[in-house]
């Protein structure tokens, strides 16, 4: 039996959907799949069961049939965090192991789902790099390219976890560094001993986020257009420049929303008619009504929000780097993704895992 622990040295990496991908094509290949995810940090009750809300979703995808309270034996929840910090957490090791044990049960492969980063977890004795070698798992870590912040990283991952680091996959790669990566940076890591089982591109789908999403996250005003906030935003543009030049950048662009100052109309009412997704406006100040009624007679919501356009610019721009895995158009697109970039001979080979 083999165990996988998908594990990254920063966040929001694309932990799950790399276990989604990897699930979905271990199963088509006739493997018999598990999963676990031995620490999680959104707790949500299913079935009366305390558990992870990005587990048990994961758990649906993949259609497993193990018991919704073997999923994620540890939960972040206030009371768990308080007995940690006082360190009164006993028998979280027993859970785990007990959880992986049932759902490793005939087997071929289990994939275990790591939390945040590496040392996520590290004061209640659950981090990755405790769990990877109490389960006698192979890692594979999935992170960003971020220069040589992401080269420095992965080594010192590597130097923690020594033979147990199977290999790396990059994700969300910008298309101007493709080739640097494949010349350069690949063949040191290679030289150093870390596979590169695939480069995932940036993907202008998987980094949209739901306008309802945007107005949870900004607490917006949503002064139309209500039943339109299930709309997916590919690109935000700021609004901060002459009429002529605004129109240019969003009609070069889909599926965008204008984040701009409310008293701008003039950018405001150009944007309605560029068509854009969505209009965010800055400094809690509200637009006048012609505004209001064209946004309304076209379809595009209009959200209020407190803060500078800068402030509110830099807050979306982290949550288009989340994946909501409820969005499930986005996971399966992702998926795709995956089993188009993964190399899965060279994967399987290194598992030693024949199908």
């Amino acid at each position: 039996m083999v165990c996988l622990y998908v594990g990254s040295t920063k966040e929001y990496s694309g932990k799950n959907l790399t276990i989604m991908g990897l699930g979905q094509r271990f199963l088509k290949d006739g493997l018999k799949v598990g999963y676990l995810k031995p620490f999680g940090r959104l707790p949500v009750k299913v079935e009366g069961v305390l558990t992870d809300q990005d587990a048990w979703f994961i758990h649906r995808v993949l259609m497993l049939k193990d018991p919704v309270g073997t999923l994620c034996p540890v939960v972040m929840t206030h009371d768990l965090m308080m007995a940690g910090c006082r360190g009164e957490h006993p028998g979280l090791d027993q859970k785990i192991m007990a959880a992986f044990d049932a759902v490793s049960k005939g087997k071929d492969v289990v994939l275990i789902g790591g939390a945040g980063r590496l040392e996520s977890g590290m004061f209640l004795d659950v981090s990755g790099y405790d769990l990877i070698e109490k389960l006698n798992a192979s890692a594979l870590l999935v992170d960003d390219y971020e220069g040589e912040f992401y080269l420095d990283a992965v080594l010192d991952a590597q130097h923690r976890l020594g033979k147990r680091l199977l290999g790396a996959i990059m994700n969300r790669v910008d298309a101007g560094y493709l080739d640097r990566l494949k010349d350069l940076i690949v063949p040191c890591l290679e030289r150093k001993g870390i596979p590169v089982f695939g480069i995932l591109p940036e993907d202008a789908v998987l980094g949209s986020v739901m306008i309802g999403d945007v107005v949870d996250t900004l607490v917006g005003d949503v002064l139309c257009c209500r039943n339109k906030l299930d709309g997916l935003i590919e690109h935000f543009l700021i609004g901060g420049m002459q009429v002529d030049r605004a129109l240019e950048y969003i009609r070069k662009t889909r599926n965008n929303a204008v984040i701009v100052g409310g008293d701008r109309a003039d950018v405001q009412l150009a944007a309605i008619e560029a068509m854009t997704q969505c209009l965010i406006l800055t400094g809690n100040l509200y637009p006048n009504e012609i505004v209001v009624s064209r946004a309304e007679l076209k379809g595009i919501p209009i959200v209020v929000v407190r803060g500078d356009t800068y402030s509110v610019a830099k807050k979306v721009e982290e949550l288009s780097r989340k994946l909501r895995l409820k969005e499930r158009e986005k996971v399966y697109h992702g998926i795709r993704l995956i089993e188009e970039n993964v190399d899965f001979e060279r994967l399987y080979k290194t598992l030693g895992i024949s199908v």
